[in-house]
């Protein structure tokens, strides 16, 4: 074998090797860009809004804004995002204060198109859940606030999920998931409905996807969720009625897990995964899960612009419509311990294939070669 033979080989080989290892690089690690929206703190995103302080949930009909539960400030604030940018809408909704207890929005559904769930005569538009036990609804003929449709029981209510045919709501607490019927009246569905397989968790949220319902679970009490270490959360699904389906994920990467979402086909590495963000401030990040059979596949990681971590709540895919790119993921986050607030996008970007790996890395040989030998 002639010399230019033989190192042509080896620079073939050289640069396959390097192909395998950036692939297998590519394979551990998801390639996403974050484009920060929206922050009460002042050139972190794209606008500023101070009613964003701590957001929870995050919902939206097929062709509606963005509606946002903004914990903090007690309001649920609006955003419109199109391939034109994101702006802010002058609705803002005001979320009815009780005495006592703490207080805001967590959890939200849209029930656009629904026939139940009446409020001041009409079907509700949004339902919101709040720590202080409440459900709140609202549709047009409101204005600007919403109106308490359940007072509180004594519960504090964490997240909200409506089933496909809009006739049961699901709210998560620490004592179980309550279900309430089309006219926010508790819905008994037997000793054994949303029994937790998870002994020492509790509920922390509840979200339908595809008609099942997911239900999110961590250690009891703010403060043990907050710090929660990686291994400290579980995920069971259920059916409509509160039949556990399948025990989906006990430990692995969960810390005090909330937010949940399928993605889409268009979502890059983690297409057709379900994605799973930790509230917890030490493993604030977004995992993603195989969806069948639960088991880890890797991480986005989530970027608070240095003002440190706080309860990373909704994950949401756009509408197509007003509520964003459909193939984009939307989250919450309460950054900086919960004391402000960020809303932001998340967008896969596509790899280099390994064949160009590959062509570059000879490329690049052929030319170190040739200027080595400016004779040859």
């Amino acid at each position: 074998m002639t010399g230019p033979t033989r190192s042509k080989q080896a620079l073939l080989a050289t640069a396959v090797a390097m192909a395998a290892i950036c692939s297998a690089a590519s394979q551990a690690r998801a390639s996403y860009v974050q484009t920060n929206l929206v922050s009460d703190i002042a050139g972190l995103a794209i606008i500023n809004d101070p009613n964003l302080v701590n957001p929870w949930g995050v919902s939206h009909s097929a062709t509606s804004p963005f509606w946002v539960s903004d914990q903090r400030t007690n309001v649920s604030t609006l955003y419109t995002v199109t391939g034109a940018g994101v702006t802010r809408n002058s609705l803002v909704v005001t979320i009815p204060v009780t005495s006592g207890g703490p207080q805001g929005p967590t959890g939200q559904v849209s029930n656009i198109g629904g026939p139940n769930f009446l409020v001041n005569g009409s079907p509700a538009s949004f339902i919101f859940t709040n720590l202080n036990g409440t459900l709140s609804a609202w549709n047009r003929s409101l204005g600007s606030s919403a109106q308490i449709v359940k007072p509180s029981d004594g519960d504090i209510y964490t997240g909200l999920a409506i089933n496909n045919s809009r006739t049961m709501l699901y709210s998560a607490t620490s004592d179980g998931i309550d279900v309430l019927d089309g006219s926010f009246a508790h819905k008994d569905l037997g000793p054994t409905a949303f029994q937790s397989p998870f002994p020492g968790l509790v509920p922390f949220n509840v979200q339908n996807i595809n008609g099942e319902i997911y239900v999110t679970y961590a250690l009891p009490g703010r403060a043990a969720q907050i710090a929660a270490t990686e291994g400290k959360g579980g995920i069971a699904v259920f059916d409509e009625n509160g039949n556990l389906l399948r025990t989906l994920i006990n430990g692995s990467k969960l810390a005090s897990p909330w937010g949940i979402a399928l993605a889409p086909a268009g979502f890059g590495q983690f297409a057709n995964d379900l994605l799973v963000g930790n509230f917890s401030f030490v493993a604030s990040e977004i995992n993603a899960f195989n969806p069948s059979t639960g088991t880890f596949l890797g991480t986005i990681p989530v970027d608070d612009g240095g003002n440190g971590a706080g309860g990373l709540w909704a994950l949401t895919f756009g509408n197509g419509g007003n509520g964003g790119d459909p193939n984009t993921l939307y989250f919450s986050d309460g950054i900086a311990g919960e004391t402000h607030g960020l809303f932001a996008a998340v967008a896969s970007v596509p790899e280099p294939s390994s064949l160009a790996l590959i062509a570059a890395a000879l490329g690049v040989g052929f030319v170190a070669r040739r200027r080595a030998r400016p004779g040859s």
